[in-house]
């Protein structure tokens, strides 16, 4: 009897460990990222703990101190011109799968579509 309710349980788990949009696939816990179909092999830990906290909030903002408490603990104080350089690195490198983040001013980030992608 118990069985299923920790079944369900470990695939609730395993659900959230995953957003997929049927174009972007992030495998939270298994730093995996895939954009239309396409394995994205080139992205640093820290560019992944980063694209993949925008990812769980696609479209919404995520706050400066948010995504930086979240990638980086409290290993380090906030640093803002590294978080800039980091997703200035991750935005090159979604660009050719029409992907951005979006900087708010005063706010955070957000990941979105480009125009492109939504023809």
């Amino acid at each position: 009897m118990h069985e299923g309710i920790w079944g369900k349980e470990k695939a609730d788990r395993q659900e959230a460990d995953v957003y997929d949009d049927g174009y972007l696939r992030v495998e939270h816990d298994k730093y995996y990222v895939e954009c239309g179909g396409q394995p994205l092999y080139n992205l640093s830990r820290t560019e992944f703990l980063i694209l993949s906290r925008l990812a769980r909030d696609f479209g919404r903002p995520v706050n400066h101190a948010d995504l930086w408490g979240d990638v980086w603990e409290a290993k380090a104080g906030y640093n803002s011109s590294a978080l800039k350089v980091h997703v200035a690195n991750i935005r090159r490198k979604l660009a050719p799968y029409s992907l951005d983040i979006v900087p708010m001013v005063n706010i955070g980030y957000r990941l979105i579509k480009t125009a492109d992608s939504l023809s």
